[in-house]
């Protein structure tokens, strides 16, 4: 989360707005996003029911996953980690998101 945090004006610049999906409690979310200095939202999935809906848990397992979302609310690319460090670089994110956003998004 701190190498997003770093970065996220390079997503602001692309016209991208980032959040993140924690499956730990409120109390956990927040701290995790405090100690990380995110300048995004993180939100608390202690129920796991956005990651059931995803189909990103496992096992018990939420999976390290990305997605990219359009502004309809479509899932537009995804990237599934088999494991807690298995996770896309910043450069694949934002190219991948800027391809969603379209040539016009951070004019």
């Amino acid at each position: 989360m701190s190498q997003l945090a770093h970065e996220y004006q390079r997503f602001l610049e692309a016209g991208v707005a980032l959040l993140m999906v924690s499956v730990d409690s409120i109390r956990r979310a927040t701290e995790l996003a405090r100690t990380a200095f995110a300048p995004f939202p993180v939100l608390a999935d202690r129920d796991a029911d956005a990651t059931v809906a995803f189909n990103v848990f496992e096992n018990g397992i939420a999976l390290p996953s990305t997605f990219v979302i359009d502004k309809a609310g479509t899932l537009r690319w995804s990237y599934i980690g088999q494991n807690p460090k298995d996770r896309p670089t910043i450069a694949t994110m934002l190219d991948q998101a800027r391809i969603v956003a379209g040539p016009s998004a951070a004019a």
